[in-house]
């Protein structure tokens, strides 16, 4: 006899639905608290933390606002670079959008406001992933609440109560309001609800909803930021650890979502752009090195999480348990190991925090839940007694929190700041060449105005980091030409296309000053403007294509041979050679006017890529790339002529985005059949249910 199906009754659906309410009501209470927390930052203004690099966020979701073609070409920031290179798209696009729908709200306010609330959805998002597991709404609430509110980080880590500030916050929140953390604050959000994805997706027996919804997730975070994504591998890696041996847990499902995600985000994340994320990252952690200190350390790590995992599966402990304890020993031994020892287990270790206090609240909640159920008084006793030390522990936060108020930390208009100021004189006075821009005003620069500068605000994305190198060179006065050093600088400076340098003096409001020895330019060049402590230095007015012959271009590498700049710099600076008509008619079109004599080619100084194509008058011509990094062009002898340089990306883009849409379209069609049979299912029900 087949089995009859049973449909809940009236009663228990009433429960469902006060629990499902209560859930909903309870996400609410954390989301409100986290807004209380941070009510500054969805005010508009300049934050007086003038250490955060969140202006070149700004400046990039700007920017796509205006110009969204992501096969294009950014000029503004490190000598141009592929839009595709500039950062990783969901926020930047996320945040163009906001910007395009309102208009009239500064683009820094909307950027700021939606990584805000995707930072105070983290402890909601924590919440959904505990309850999940334990099934105890009291617990998961109990814990976001603690989440919200406490960091272990100041009592753990000496380095980080220093770093503490003018107001008291949660970590997460400080390294958002601080140091502009946002996108990795948001991958974090999205961190429990990947993982909670990624379990149901080995767990489930459903073909295809539950490892869509993981690849989703799983393409999501690595869209949002790379810290994040990083942590998220190594989350993800644990997670699979934890379910080995679990019933029913099926790890290729897992296997298959993480694919599915790759395919998802390939039309961003293409083999181009991971290998370079992968080789420039380390180089811009502080120069992360992978020496046996490090290969120790990341040994310790994996031998200690085995033991963890052994220890679980000798007690037969829960798999839930075993990977937070897991998540927090890991993240944990990668933070301790760079505050207390100041050593860089993976590159950028102290990013990581914010993961190691997310696993140490789902632990120590979910050791206290079972301690407190426990048969043994004694373990019951100990439980309370540990609890009300962390509380006692803590409460000097607690009582910061609820009593410093908003104002110590509330924006000031961008116009009071010596950056902007500075910014807007340069906008006032347009260079024909590049800025300059030192100290934090190289990150704000592109958010207020759109100027093409030496810099920029993230290095990870370049190909070419001659110039970036040149720049450090110039700030840095780390000259290799010893008793030329007043020469090299200049030499760099006209060799990438600087037309305005900007100093901070040891007085400035500005709180970098990287700029040292400045009297390398104050004794050769004009002031331009000056303003408080900060002044802006002219170099003479140029283009950015010039005329030069194959032998004055760079033979060997500037960076250590600078001296190799001096014919290159003396043939731009060539007054009986003829000037050439160089502008941007678009972001992606670069035109060149003026006359092309035989034997010599056109220096334009603007960043080699495969996606550039060069015609002359209507036909192709050659383009190569010289030592400096920048576009030669090898023109045909005219008397007159156009040439127009502009870029379309390249095949990889295409063909990647190709993978990605079709990969795409089948996971819709997917959808959409899964949709399609679970309203066939509905009206099954509903028909037996009236019959």
């Amino acid at each position: 006899m087949a089995p009859t199906a049973r449909f809940p009754g009236p009663q228990s659906v009433a429960t469902d639905h006060k629990k499902r309410w209560s859930v909903l009501l309870l996400a609410l209470a954390i989301l409100l608290l986290n807004v209380c927390l941070t009510g500054p930052l969805f005010k508009p203004g300049e934050l007086p933390f003038r250490g955060s690099i969140e202006g070149g966020y700004v400046g990039t979701a700007r920017f796509i606002s205006q110009h969204p073609n992501p096969w294009g070409w950014d000029p503004f920031p490190y000598c141009g670079l592929p839009t595709q290179f500039v950062y990783v798209p969901l926020l930047p696009y996320v945040s163009a959008l906001g910007m395009h729908l309102l208009p009239s709200v500064s683009p820094d306010s909307v950027y700021r406001s939606i990584v805000s609330f995707m930072t105070c959805l983290g402890p909601v998002s924590l919440f959904f992933f505990a309850l999940s597991f334990t099934g105890s709404r009291r617990w998961a609430f109990a814990m976001a609440v603690a989440y919200s509110l406490l960091s272990p980080s100041y009592g753990l880590f000496p380095a980080v109560e220093k770093d503490r500030g003018i107001v008291q916050l949660p970590w997460r929140i400080q390294v958002l309001a601080k140091y502009g953390e946002g996108p990795h604050d948001t991958g974090l959000t999205l961190l429990p609800l990947a993982l909670l994805a990624v379990w149901r997706a080995g767990k489930s027996t459903a073909r295809t909803g539950p490892v869509l919804a993981a690849a989703l997730l799983l393409a999501a975070i690595p869209l949002t930021n790379w810290v994040a994504a990083f942590g998220l591998g190594i989350s993800c890696l644990l997670l699979l650890l934890a379910a080995w041996g679990e019933p029913g847990f099926r790890a290729w499902r897992v296997l298959a979502a993480a694919a599915l995600a790759y395919l998802l985000a390939c039309f961003w994340l293409t083999p181009s752009f991971v290998k370079t994320i992968a080789f420039n990252w380390p180089v811009d952690s502080f120069a992360y090195k992978l020496h046996q200190q490090q290969m120790a350390l990341l040994a310790g790590a994996v031998v200690g999480t085995l033991l963890i995992r052994l220890l679980f599966r000798w007690r037969r402990g829960s798999c839930y348990f075993c990977f937070a304890t897991m998540g927090t020993f890991v993240f944990g031994w990668i933070a301790t190991a760079f505050y207390l020892y100041g050593v860089d287990v993976i590159p950028e270790s102290r990013r990581y925090a914010i993961e190691f206090e997310l696993f140490l609240a789902l632990a120590l909640f979910e050791g206290f839940r079972l301690a407190l159920g426990s048969s043994n008084g004694t373990v019951r006793m100990c439980a309370v007694g540990t609890g009300a030390v962390m509380l006692l522990v803590g409460a000097p936060q607690l009582w910061a929190e609820a009593t410093q108020g908003w104002r110590a930390w509330s924006p000031s208009p961008p116009q009071d700041t010596v950056e902007y100021r500075l910014g807007q004189w340069i906008a006032e006075h347009p260079p024909q060449g590049r800025v300059f821009a030192s100290g934090g005003l190289r990150f704000r620069l592109n958010s207020w105005f759109e100027l093409p500068q030496v810099g920029g605000g993230f290095e990870t994305g370049l190909r070419n980091r001659i110039p970036l190198d040149l720049t450090y060179r110039v700030r840095a006065a780390s000259n290799l030409w010893p008793g030329h050093e007043y020469k090299d600088t200049l030499l760099e400076l006209k060799a990438l296309g600087a037309e305005y340098v900007v100093v901070h003096g040891p007085k400035s409001r500005e709180y970098y000053r990287d700029f040292l020895r400045p009297d390398r330019v104050s004794g050769s060049l004009p002031v331009a403007w000056h303003i408080e402590d900060d002044t802006i230095y002219r170099l003479p007015s140029r283009p950015l294509a010039h005329l030069v012959k194959p032998e004055e271009l760079p033979d060997v590498d500037v960076r250590e041979h600078p001296q190799a700049l001096e014919r290159y710099v003396a043939a731009i600076e060539d007054p009986s050679r003829p000037v050439l008509g160089a502008r941007w008619t678009d972001t992606s079109t670069f035109a060149i006017t003026g006359p092309a004599p035989p034997g010599e080619l056109v220096s334009v100084q603007v960043n080699a890529d495969p996606g550039w194509r060069a015609t002359q008058d209507g036909h192709p011509i050659p383009l190569s790339q010289d030592s400096l990094g920048f576009l030669a062009l090898h023109p045909s002898p005219a008397v007159q002529t156009q040439i127009e340089l502009r870029y379309r990306g390249t095949s990889e883009q295409r063909v990647m985005a190709g993978v990605s849409a079709l990969t795409w379209l089948g996971c819709l069609l997917a959808l959409s059949g899964i949709s399609v049979k679970g309203t066939l299912w509905r009206k099954r029900s509903d028909s037996m249910m009236t019959n």
